[in-house]
């Protein structure tokens, strides 16, 4: 009698625990579709954010391309006017020097020759201004039977406001602090001059790092398209991947339900076998 409620109770047991599983499996199998589902949603989520956020990168490194394109060509232009600045300081610097050669010692000695030759060029305009305003007032007069007598002269029309001696001296006075002038300006030329060749050398050492700037960003256009390349590549892989997404949740969702299946069929000789021990009488 005790053997017989043990078997039964062992087949109440077995056909329980079949049960169960039974229902496990049912319940896994609609809480795996929401689950399953779940995941397919965040995945695709995931995978839009992913692609617009390469859409946005690959635009922004097109943009910065595009930047270092114009950028390069920039470089080009000022270095080239840095180049061209540079060696237009290098041929100017030399007229300066000319120039200052003229103004501050050759026209000073001219000038002092010219005041050196001022009192006697002076003295001769006084004989001359005299002589003029001889000539100037000589005249004679000539007898005329038949009217009015003649008045002859020279022709020489000179009454000048201003003599010529005191002109010249005048000229002479307003040339006497020329040439110290002029030669004071000697310093500011060799500054100008000094200047001019620092200029030129610093327009020349800006046109050297411009070109190695220059070189610099040609190196890093090649890696911009390189790196534009292979995001377009990535891009184009999770396109490939959001397409075959759904195919491959599916593919899983059938391979989970073909388990639970097998887990399900193989309760049923089990519950089977519960219910003929339950009804074992010996």
């Amino acid at each position: 009698m005790s053997n017989t409620l043990i078997f039964r109770f062992m087949g109440g047991m077995r056909l329980l625990l079949s049960i169960i599983w039974a229902g496990l499996s049912i319940a896994a199998a609609f809480y795996g579709d929401q689950a399953l589902q779940d995941v397919q949603i965040r995945l695709s989520e995931s995978l839009e954010l992913a692609d617009a956020n390469l859409t946005t990168l690959t635009a922004i490194i097109e943009e910065t391309g595009d930047v270092l394109l114009a950028a390069q060509t920039s470089l080009e232009t000022v270095h080239q006017t840095t180049v061209d600045v540079s060696l237009t300081l290098t041929d100017t610097r030399p007229l300066v020097d000319d120039a200052a050669q003229v103004i501050t010692q050759d026209i000073p000695i001219a000038l002092d020759g010219v005041q050196a030759s001022m009192p006697s060029v002076i003295e001769t305009a006084a004989a001359v201004d005299e002589t003029l305003i001889f000539l100037s007032a000589f005249q004679f007069t000539v007898p005329n039977p038949f009217g009015a007598d003649l008045t002859l002269g020279l022709g020489i029309d000179y009454a000048p406001e201003v003599p010529l001696d005191i002109a010249l001296e005048s000229l002479g006075s307003n040339l006497e602090d020329i040439p110290g002038e002029l030669r004071g300006l000697e310093d500011d030329f060799e500054n100008t001059s000094i200047n001019l060749l620092t200029l030129r050398d610093d327009l020349s050492a800006l046109a050297d790092d411009l070109y190695l700037i220059n070189q610099q960003v040609d190196e890093l256009y090649p890696q911009v398209d390189a790196l534009a390349a292979s995001i377009q590549q990535l891009h184009q892989s999770l396109s490939q991947i959001q397409t075959q997404l759904d195919t491959k949740i599916q593919n899983i969702w059938l391979g989970y339900l073909v388990l639970l299946g097998l887990v399900f069929i193989s309760q049923i000789p089990a519950a089977y076998q519960g219910i003929v021990m339950i009804k074992e009488k010996k």
